[in-house]
């Protein structure tokens, strides 16, 4: 039997940040590097029908395969506000709706599936390292920021001597048995988030995928550490939201303004190209989306 294989990201926008718009340009990229073409897009009807306005139906469906509308939760959307930074000059508390990522196993219509941010941006072929592969989950616990002077312990463990976080911002998983376990105790985790950061210390109040998952991650790996296999790509590398863009030359290469660490609000230049990138600042990709668009359309 044929397998199918294909990518699924999650978008919801809030007032501010187009993350359908994001979901749309990474299909671009993923269609150009990885030679994916199928392409699913778990979304509202608010932010589908905002960028059918916006970007028109060819553009999108030249894009992406399938998109999946999904009613919003409101109370959760009200609830569940984080602090978004367009650099440290600027700060906003804005709706972070994550809440259905945990139904990605139920969503996903692929017999293997990688899940992905939707500003995880693909700028090479590494992912195909993992179509195949004897693992039925794979996710990572270890990360590079690409300004290596930069450490920040907070994003290593749920809580300083808690266990070891893993991210949800690149999840591999076949249809199996294993998997659906998987993704109903992230669901488990979810409902009785409460109950959960209780147990396991991890800060704030905001619902976060990362705790969840991690959490899961170490239930089913015996309540061990790193026991969930890694996914087999050269890292999982992170710019985060203090940082900036300054442009997009040529395909699959961006430079970056990275913050230094002892100097805040100061920033190096940085060249990065044939590498994926976790970009945090999401109004900083907005900011050369235009760019980013010319080269793969």
């Amino acid at each position: 039997m044929t397998t199918t294989k294909g990518i699924l990201i999650f978008a919801h926008n809030n007032e501010e940040i187009d993350y359908f718009k994001l979901a749309v340009i990474n299909a671009y990229y993923i269609k150009r590097n990885l030679g994916i073409h199928d392409i699913t897009v778990v979304t509202n009807q608010f932010s589908y029908d905002y960028n059918i306005e916006k970007l028109g139906h060819k553009f999108i469906d030249d894009a992406v395969s399938n998109v999946v509308i999904t009613e919003k939760n409101k109370a959760f959307k009200n609830a569940n506000r984080r602090l978004y930074k367009d650099t440290s000059h600027t700060n906003k508390t804005l709706p972070f709706y994550n809440v259905d990522r945990c139904d990605a196993y139920e969503l996903s219509p692929y017999d293997e599936t990688i899940l992905i941010d939707a500003d995880y941006l693909i700028l090479s072929d590494a992912l195909n390292n993992c179509w195949g592969h004897e693992n039925d989950l794979m996710m990572n616990w270890q990360y590079d920021d690409i300004m290596i002077d930069r450490n920040d312990p907070l994003l290593k463990r749920l809580s300083p001597f808690g266990i070891k976080m893993y991210w949800a911002t690149v999840v591999y998983f076949k249809k199996s048995n294993y998997a659906e376990q998987f993704f109903n105790t992230v669901k488990h985790v979810r409902d009785n988030n409460n109950y959960y950061q209780d147990l396991y210390r991890w800060p704030g109040s905001l619902y976060r995928n990362d705790y969840s998952f991690s959490v899961a991650a170490h239930m089913l790996g015996g309540f061990v550490d790193k026991a969930i296999p890694q996914l087999p790509i050269p890292s999982l590398y992170k710019t985060f939201d203090t940082d900036d863009i300054h442009s997009s030359p040529r395909m699959n290469e961006i430079l970056f303004y990275l913050e230094k660490p002892k100097s805040l609000g100061d920033f190096v230049l940085c060249k990065w190209r044939d590498l994926d990138i976790h970009v945090m600042n999401k109004w900083a990709i907005n900011r050369v989306s235009e760019e980013l668009i010319n080269h793969v359309t």
